[in-house]
């Protein structure tokens, strides 16, 4: 008797995605990928445009957190909710926030959609051993701490971006190459279904 493939098992277990939310998923941590490699390029030259980045990676990790697989769903939720809490707080940072709070509050709402997008590098650590995810997971809270503690400081968030895109590069490098829908290789148990 053979072993019953990813997408069957996926079938088996209710839920009714596939192919097309593993590629939607990973497309979002290509989007993250490049909208960090938009922040370490224009943020050190001063452009007003590294929001852009911003913009790009929020998108990506939206994304990616839409269409996570994972068998626990309060995971899920928690990662997703945290990015849909982030976003709504920063459009409010942006309009509506007496311009004393704006700041703070436009980076909580960051903060939110990077916890977020750390608890989807955690499961990629968690699920397939990748050591990106673990040290992605440590430095999303690092720049958001920094930057909440002190004013905007240059050098150290040009050092994060530029460290947040290399990590990311090689995590959606290993990502990409590996095969759709593939179990998780740690701990099949408690872990997430694959994506």
């Amino acid at each position: 008797m053979t072993e019953p493939t990813r997408e069957e098992q996926v079938e088996t277990a209710g839920i009714t995605c596939g192919r097309r939310h593993d590629l939607s998923y990973r497309a979002g941590l290509v989007l993250q990928m490049l909208g960090a490699a938009a922040l370490a390029v224009l943020y050190p030259l001063a452009s007003p445009y590294y929001t852009a980045g911003i913009m790009l990676f929020e998108l990506g990790v939206l994304l990616s957190a839409l269409f996570l697989l994972v068998r626990m769903s309060w995971m899920k939720t928690i990662i997703l909710g945290a990015v849909l809490a982030g976003i709504p707080l920063q459009v409010y940072g942006m309009l509506y926030a007496p311009p004393e709070h704006a700041g703070p509050v436009i980076l909580a709402g960051i903060g939110l959609v990077c916890s977020g997008a750390a608890g989807m590098a955690g499961k990629e650590a968690a699920c397939f051993a990748y050591r990106e995810g673990w040290v992605l997971m440590g430095l999303f809270p690092a720049i958001m701490i920094v930057n909440l503690l002190e004013k905007e400081h240059l050098a150290v968030n040009a050092l994060g971006f530029s460290a947040l895109f290399l990590l990311l590069l090689s995590l959606v490098g290993k990502k990409l190459q590996q095969p759709l829908l593939k179990n998780c290789t740690t701990n099949d148990r408690a872990a997430p279904l694959g994506s």
